[in-house]
Formats: C-alpha cells, structure tokens, sequence
C-alpha cells in the first residue's frame, strides 16, 4: 500500500535493540488493524462522528476533555468488539484518540528498515500539529507504549521524520490547498518567542532543531511557529522537547 501518495506523513519508528522482523510484522498488522477498524466508525451518522464535528466549535478545555473521554469509550469499545489483544486495548486507544483530537488518523502502518507509521494530513495545519506531536515527545511516548506492551521489554525508541518526506506531505498539501496556505506557513523570531508575521518566505530547507512546539486545538486559529526541523531524529528530554523513551 503506498500510503505516501496520499499525502499522508511516513514517521518511522525505531526500536534499540532492534526488533525482529516477525515483530515489527506483528505490530503493524495490528496497528493497521486497529486504523481500519477507527475508519469503519466514521460514518455519517455514527457517535464518532458527531464527536468529532464538535471538536471543530470552539470549545473550552472542560467540554473538549469531556469529548476525549467519550472518544476513548468509543474506540476502545470498537477495538474490543473486532477482536484486538485485550492487553493492547488502553495504549492503542490512546494513539487513536490522540490522532483523532487533532484532525489525523492513522490508515496505514507497513514494517520496513522500520516500523512506519503513516499518519494522514488533511491539511497543512494539521501536518503542523502532528509535528507538534512528534517534537512534545507525545507522538514518542504513545507509541513506544503501544510496542513495549506487545514485546513485554524496556527498549528504547524513536521517531524519525525523513526530510524527503516530510517535503512531501508539505508540497502536495500546499499543491492541494492553493497559495493562500502559504500565508500559514510564514513565521519570525523575536527574542526568545515566535511570532506570526506574514511578510517573510518560509524555509524549506531548515536546519534540523530541537524545540517544544505546542500543538493547537482544532478551534484555534494558526499559531505562530519557528522554522521546520525537515529531519527529526532523537531529541533531548533534558531539554523539554522530547525524546527516547
């Protein structure tokens, strides 16, 4: 399946020592498992649904944690009923709902030189907030529990964002939305803080960094953002930014 034509970002996760084949097998299988089952929800009049069409008002923290809190009972719910391991039901819910509250999803997972994960961007802004993810160390610490359940050991992992991939997923978006995304992607730095600022080029080809970058509700309007890290590899947790786990 070549998810990447979809636009979708290709994040690759690696294990220390690395795991067998067979595994990374296992676990992708089960991951795109649990990805289709989450895509059979989303019908039109289905409760995911509804739940998800409120996450895009805008919604004070109470009633958007209330909203996470159905969404958990709903997928774990569909997760049980389609037969996914018991034990591997709290931490896959856990990716999904956290996906979900941020406007991707996940159709695909394929073992490769790793296992990756490719997680759908319907748009610019949520390519940024799955960036946020990654660079929090949220997206990190999701999945490594996912896969330190299903091998029962402490092993370290860790997500790699490709540049050419990410360039990818960037270019056919903005191909996809037109040139007033562009206004999106323009940022300045002022002192210790970001700012928005429409009136300078954004950088394609930015120097890899490590930096916190919270990730925005779907009813917030476009925060401000520094250049992009093309090439995400480990990042510190000394630093606050994420990590191996």
């Amino acid at each position: 399946m070549r998810c990447h034509l979809t636009g979708a970002l290709a994040v690759h996760v690696n294990s220390s020592p690395p795991l067998p084949r067979q595994t990374e097998e296992q676990v992708s299988a089960m991951l795109s498992e649990a990805g289709r089952i989450v895509s059979r929800m989303k019908t039109p009049q289905s409760t995911l649904t509804a739940l998800l069409d409120r996450l895009r008002q805008n919604l004070s923290a109470l009633k958007r944690d209330e909203i996470r809190e159905r969404l958990k009972r709903e997928v774990s719910a569909a997760l049980t009923a389609n037969r996914i391991p018991p034990g591997m039901i709290d931490t896959i819910t856990m990716v999904f709902v956290n996906l979900l509250m941020e406007g991707s999803d996940l159709p695909c997972v394929q073992p490769g030189d790793s296992i990756i994960l490719y997680l759908k961007c319907g748009s610019v802004l949520i390519l940024l907030r799955l960036r946020g993810m990654v660079l929090s160390g949220v997206l990190l610490r999701l999945f490594s529990e996912v896969i330190k359940q299903f091998i029962r050991s402490r092993s370290r992992i860790q997500l790699l964002i490709r540049t050419e991939d990410y360039d990818f997923s960037l270019n056919f978006l903005r191909i996809v939305a037109g040139k007033s995304v562009c206004r999106l992607l323009y940022c300045a730095q002022q002192g210790s803080k970001y700012r928005y600022h429409p009136s300078l080029p954004f950088p394609l080809s930015a120097p890899a960094h490590s930096f916190p970058f919270p990730s925005p509700s779907l009813s917030s309007p476009p925060l401000p953002c520094p250049p992009l890290p093309l090439e995400v590899g480990p990042l510190n947790p000394a630093k606050g930014s994420g990590g191996t786990l």
